[in-house]
């Protein structure tokens, strides 16, 4: 650290800049109204600060001094509840690619263990990014909660010199992130000593790892980009120096498409930046009945062998998703109880209705009872438990939060009794046991707030919200709730999977949601989310010939799903695989794909034809080769038993013409820099293969010619090359796009641009 960056990170906590000054060895500043005097000497290239005849490290004078972090360790460790019964989760690490360039998943049987190595390494001159991964409900935030506990305590203990300070983001709209990190630390920790200028800083120099813990919705490929880019924002604000850890169920590298990339590296900028990612794996046997132990219940074995045979399988969510394990022992606190339970599932389809059913029939009968007649009964029936949670997660999702205020929820409940009559005793005794029903769970950031015992709950219950207000012909309230952001994909499931256990008409659902939104824009939740539930409600229906346009189809629609009879115009459908996929007489007419994934072996095309449809790319799944050209997506469609009847380009094109193996080479060459900014020389022989001697003697070249890559300098040992890419992804999609199929083309295009 040299004196022009200590005195900017001084300065950072500074109310005003003119309130630092150092001058000849001398500092002098005011800091939360405190007047800090201090000299500043440099030993051996070292620089260290004297106050009060004590001699620091500059470091460690900016932690301890200025930026208070033994005080915030202490926070940590007072207001993120500790784990009961926390189980390590086993996983999988996709390690940095210039560490490890064959990009294999490596297996730990710890994943809190090698996430705190992994963010105790640092890569000099690299911001590092590491993914934590898995789906919802698998202990991301668990995992992020329980190690931040245990880093704040060494940090106490002098054992470690950072901290990891969760930030989560769920449930609520798209702020700034400087509003989300000092909301963060100031609600939540009850920490009020910097900036978001000194938290920048102290991320930057190690001292503050972030964990940013709910990146769903920003993660979705057909999000407008705004949260992307302010992530790219911040990695460049960091300026190729400290760590970020995302939970998401997705790493968004995994995204193969380079023009979505772009919203994310295209704002970092000339910053290095490297990604890795650590998948929680789902808990097996072992771990199930560790759990169960933990909470002192000796019938584990029973439990997990009467819901696998049930169930017919091991692997079923209810016995390997920590957060549907812990609500399935909540529920069962006796044998009988267990029989009782285990009941409601005669199948392993459709289990998550069945399971909250099954929660929700033990408190209706069991916990919300009315006693104060001569015989008791029950509050509420099992389908007013359910309109309940629905208007509560309703609420939720129209304020873009997780957690609502206790007289919130009062209020909600007592209008919920006086609009069904329910009288002023029931509507008392529900409000008082709303806050202790078995699905909702005080809210750790206020003592009087509360929310659902996990994201999931309140998303399936916004379903059933959305799929009563269908079945009820409610067209403007449910054109209110689409409008508000992209609905979950568990809140996708509920609607369709409530809409046909009441037998509703698919066509008619189908018109209710093409009349909601006549009219909308290019770019509209209302015309995604209708596309969501519009391609689900389609799997598996018998309809005659079906029409159904203008909707926007979510990330990987196509994906596992049996369509007959269907005709789609003017619909837009983001990068989906057709892996699993059966197709019958469909036709998709002037449609929009951003890209194709197949593989011929794993899909039944039958009678399926594209009219006048632009495809972004078709990508193989088993050889990864990505194909632009419109020569080679109407040669592979074709093969796949897809019929092409445009009477344009597609048709009158030569089906001759080859393939240009140097424009897929530097295709997959180019895809490297979607997992670090810089990619050494090891990583292209690695990934390339036997390809790789006539990239490096052929194809770099001209890619260093043409400046679409440079080279920069290596910083390590040995005597690699390292490369960087000079071009936007946005260009480089474009020119794959538009470049005819051949290398030459691909390189004027990016030229041109």
């Amino acid at each position: 650290m040299n004196i022009t960056d200590f005195k900017r990170i001084v300065t950072s906590f500074a109310d005003n800049a003119n309130d630092v000054e150092i001058s000849k060895g001398q500092l002098t500043a005011i800091i939360r109204n405190e007047a800090i005097s201090a000299q500043i000497k440099e030993i051996d290239a070292n620089l260290f600060v004297i106050e009060d005849d004590e001699v620091f490290k500059s470091i460690d004078w900016i932690a301890n001094r200025l930026a208070n972090l033994e005080q915030l360790a202490n926070r940590i460790t007072t207001y993120i509840e500790p784990i009961p019964n926390f189980i390590d989760s086993t996983g999988q690490l996709l390690d940095d690619i210039n560490i490890d360039p064959t990009e294999s998943l490596r297996t730990t049987t710890n994943v809190t263990e090698i996430l705190s190595d992994k963010l105790s390494d640092t890569i000099p001159g690299t911001t590092q990014v590491t993914y934590l991964t898995s789906d919802a409900g698998e202990g991301k935030t668990t995992i992020i909660n329980h190690l931040a506990r245990s880093v704040a305590s060494e940090y106490i203990h002098k054992r470690k010199k950072w901290l990891l300070v969760p930030i989560p983001l769920g449930g609520r709209p798209f702020l700034r992130f400087d509003d989300i990190v000092v909301a963060s630390f100031v609600n939540r920790l009850r920490f009020r000593f910097f900036y978001y200028e000194s938290f920048l800083e102290l991320v930057k120099l190690g001292l503050i790892v972030p964990a940013f813990d709910g990146f769903e919705e920003m993660f979705m490929e057909g999000s407008s980009g705004e949260a992307l880019s302010a992530t790219g924002q911040l990695m460049s604000k960091l300026e190729s120096n400290g760590k970020v850890l995302i939970a998401a169920r997705k790493a968004y590298f995994d995204y193969k498409d380079f023009s979505a990339q772009a919203k994310l590296f295209d704002t970092i900028g000339t910053n290095s930046v490297s990604f890795i990612k650590i998948v929680i794996n789902r808990w097996d046997k072992e771990q199930f009945l560790l759990y169960c132990y933990g909470r002192n219940i000796e019938q584990a074995e029973e439990i997990y062998e009467l819901i696998s045979n049930k169930l017919g399988s091991e692997n079923h969510p209810l016995l390997t998703r920590p957060v549907l394990v812990k609500q399935l022992l909540d529920a069962i606190a006796n044998p009988e109880e267990l029989k009782q339970f285990s009941a409601y599932f005669d199948s392993a389809a459709d289990y998550f209705p069945k399971f909250v059913t099954a929660i929700i029939k033990r408190e209706a009968e069991s916990k919300w009872i009315d006693r104060s007649g001569e015989q008791s009964k029950p509050l509420l029936t099992v389908e007013q438990h359910y309109e309940l949670l629905a208007l509560i997660a309703e609420e939720m999702w129209l304020n873009s939060t997780d957690a609502l205020q206790g007289s919130i929820l009062d209020f909600i409940s007592e209008l919920y009794c006086e609009t069904n009559k329910l009288g002023s005793s029931t509507s008392h005794q529900v409000k008082e046991r709303l806050k202790q029903h078995a699905l909702i769970v005080k809210s750790e950031f206020s003592n009087n707030s509360y929310k659902f015992d996990h994201e999931e709950f309140k998303e399936f219950f916004l379903g059933i919200s959305i799929s009563k207000l269908l079945i009820d012909g409610k067209i403007y309230d449910v054109k209110n709730l689409l409008r508000k952001g992209t609905l979950f994909k568990q809140s996708i499931e509920a609607i369709v999977s409530e809409l046909k256990k009441k037998y509703v008409q698919i066509n008619g659902i189908i018109n209710i949601l093409m009349q909601i939104q006549f009219g909308e824009g290019t770019v509209s939740y209302i015309r995604e989310n209708n596309g969501g539930i519009i391609i689900k409600l389609l799997d598996n229906a018998v309809l005659e010939d079906y029409i159904v346009e203008n909707c926007i189809m979510p990330d990987n629609s196509l994906y596992n799903i049996h369509l007959n009879n269907v005709v789609f115009k003017r619909c837009h459908f983001q990068s989906t695989s057709i892996l699993s996929s059966e197709m019958n007489n469909c036709l998709f007419d002037n449609c929009t794909f951003d890209g194709i994934s197949f593989d011929e072996t794993l899909c039944c095309m039958n009678n399926v034809s594209l009219n006048e449809c632009t495809i972004g790319y078709v990508q193989n799944e088993k050889t990864d080769n990505t194909y632009y050209s419109p020569y080679d997506i109407n040669n592979i469609l074709k093969k796949l038993g897809i019929h092409i009847q445009d009477k344009g380009s597609l048709e009158n094109i030569d089906n001759t013409k080859e393939v240009d193996k140097d424009l897929l080479i530097t295709e997959r060459a180019l895809r490297k820099f979607m997992r670090t900014t810089s990619v050494n020389d090891n990583i292209f022989r690695v990934r390339l293969g036997g390809s790789a001697d006539h990239f490096f003697k052929s194809i770099l070249p001209l890619l260093i010619d043409s400046k679409i890559v440079n080279e920069v300098e290596y910083l390590g040992s040995g005597t690699q090359k390292r490369y960087r890419l000079n071009v936007p992804f946005d260009k480089i999609n474009y020119a794959f796009t538009n470049c005819d199929g051949t290398l030459n083309d691909f390189v004027k295009i990016v030229n041109k641009q």
